[in-house]
């Protein structure tokens, strides 16, 4: 009973002691508000602002335009044409009209030479149509006779009206660009028909009579929200872990390597405070703050998406991303469990070497890994891989990746935080077995003779 009382009573010590280390760290980096802002929110802000500059550069390289998207439309009829002028939506395209003469013309009927097209961002839009009989006649003369068909309960025999939509499956970019096209404009065009063309089966109360719950902000987010975290996905969780990774750094620097340097460090190691609850005092303080900047990062590219109306078909933060309550919580768990990995990290680097600038150079090392990442994800097109999930920090990307995506399996987040906490774990415990890193040595020697705490 003894020896459980002095137990309890060292680690309520060594708790009180953990926490006011806490304070103190967090109360110097609160106090000194200007300079968290410029080294936390300003990183956030320009890599926020390059972002959504991405989109414009790919889109001058792809077309030679700022702002036009190319659509060669083959076949148009008046419905279309008008619509193209009258559509807030279409006005960002920038529309050449022809028909199948102009286009083998243009093409020389020369696959290459259309492959080469799209390859540059062109997106092909061709209008075919068929009458009762089968025959190729004109679209909107289909369009009506359809509606008169079906208002009149009359077979519409083998009637076929199509917008078929042609990009290069192999290029990212122009998929990318046909898929937003067909977002923006194909529903969009469907109601112009049948406002204009089915006046026949509106008047004996066919489609929507009344626009019953116009607005409706539950199905206004599902609606956008498929297509933006699809977008967002390639870009949001790389963002966020490399953003949280230089927080961590930073801080491990500042609070630790830089505190050594200057000597400060090796003074509160030498008083009775437990080693173990400096390094967890400082440990918690670093995990908090790169935590709650992670948090801030998403909300401000929340905001980016949200705000983002044009909706460019290169845009990394498409209008609409949004997750549920839950797959908050998995990425908020997710972040912070990495955090403490990344934080066992370079606490372990500082402990183990000695030289500031050495230090420094080696903390760099895995944010200029993040970086390649985050590249790499941005135009990646296969899905994760379950052996993914086994390689720390990378996992904790895929993890939030699939989230986005919609691909979330339980199993991918277990084997992620099981593997993330153990390996935080041993390198905490490595860092409390070395814990004469906190020794300032001058001269970059291996050895202090002179440390007298008992």
């Amino acid at each position: 009973m003894h020896n459980k009382g002095i137990d309890l009573m060292r680690m309520g010590f060594g708790m009180r002691h953990t926490l006011t280390i806490f304070k103190w760290e967090m109360r110097k980096i609160i106090s000194n508000w200007r300079r968290t802002l410029v080294v936390f929110l300003m990183p956030a802000v320009l890599l926020l602002v390059a972002l959504n500059v991405f989109p414009l550069l790919i889109n001058y390289l792809s077309t030679g335009s700022l702002q036009s998207h190319p659509i060669l439309v083959v076949n148009a009829p008046d419905s279309f044409r008008q619509y193209a002028e009258d559509s807030v939506k279409s006005s960002v395209y920038n529309y050449t009209f022809m028909n199948s003469k102009e286009f083998s013309e243009y093409t020389n009927d020369d696959e290459n030479f259309l492959q080469e097209k799209l390859r540059k961002g062109v997106i092909l839009v061709m209008f075919s149509a068929k009458n009762e009989e089968g025959k190729t006649t004109d679209f909107d003369t289909s369009v009506r006779r359809y509606y008169s068909h079906i208002a009149n309960e009359e077979d519409v025999g083998e009637m076929e009206n199509k917008m078929i939509v042609g990009f290069d499956a192999d290029s990212f970019t122009n998929y990318t660009q046909a898929r937003q096209f067909l977002l923006n404009i194909e529903s969009e065009y469907k109601d112009y028909l049948f406002k204009n063309l089915g006046e026949e089966y509106a008047e004996v109360g066919g489609g929507d009579r009344w626009e019953t719950d116009a607005f409706n902000p539950y199905t206004f987010v599902l609606k956008n929200r498929a297509n933006a975290n699809l977008g967002a996905a390639r870009t949001i969780p790389g963002v966020m872990i490399l953003l949280m990774y230089y927080c961590v750094y930073s801080l491990a620097g500042e609070i630790l390597a830089a505190s050594r340097q200057s000597g400060f460090l090796t003074k509160v190691y030498l008083t009775p405070i437990p080693e173990v609850s400096l390094l967890t005092g400082k440990m918690m303080t670093v995990v908090t703050v790169s935590s709650i900047s992670a948090i801030l990062t998403y909300l401000l590219l929340f905001l980016s998406s949200w705000l983002n109306h044009s909706n460019s078909a290169f845009s990394l933060l498409p209008f609409g991303m949004f997750l549920t309550l839950t797959q908050l919580l998995y990425c908020f768990i997710t972040i912070v469990v990495t955090a403490f990995l990344m934080c066992a990290l370079c606490f372990g680097i500082v402990f183990k070497i000695r030289r500031m600038e050495d230090v420094l150079l080696n903390l760099q090392i895995p944010l200029a890994l993040l970086v390649f990442e985050l590249f790499g994800q941005m135009f990646r097109p296969s899905a994760s891989l379950g052996l993914e999930f086994m390689i720390p920090i990378h996992n904790a990307i895929m993890l939030i990746r699939d989230i986005f995506l919609g691909r979330f399996r339980m199993q991918n987040f277990v084997m992620t935080i099981l593997i993330n906490v153990l390996l935080t774990v041993i390198l905490i415990a490595l860092c409390i077995k070395n814990t004469d890193g906190m020794i300032h040595i001058s001269q970059g020697g291996s050895d202090d003779t002179s440390r007298t705490r008992k």
